[in-house]
């Protein structure tokens, strides 16, 4: 999988959200585990390390649907598109 640019952590999560959406990895069921653990540990270390008010909320609830994401992929629960569509949406 391609990135936009290799740097940026964002740019990161929204490919494998999109990759996710795109059904590129939902077929293996523990490469979509891995890719949300992936986007959750990512957004929740951005979270920490934002300082403008602006990035700060704009992140906060990126990583809220990440949390909710990664508590559906756990549970088997299986409602995630509307999330990850959402989660893109945010970010």
């Amino acid at each position: 999988m391609g990135r936009r640019h290799e740097g940026d952590p964002l740019d990161y999560v929204r490919d494998l959200t999109e990759a996710l959406l795109e059904g590129k990895l939902i077929e293996e069921e523990v490469l979509f585990r891995d890719a949300v653990g992936e986007i959750y540990s990512t957004l929740r270390k951005e979270v920490l390390s934002k300082t403008s008010k602006r990035d700060y909320e704009r992140l906060l609830r990126a990583y809220e649907l990440a949390v909710i994401l990664r508590y559906l992929v756990q549970d088997d629960v299986k409602t995630s598109r509307e999330v990850l569509e959402e989660l893109l949406k945010t970010l």
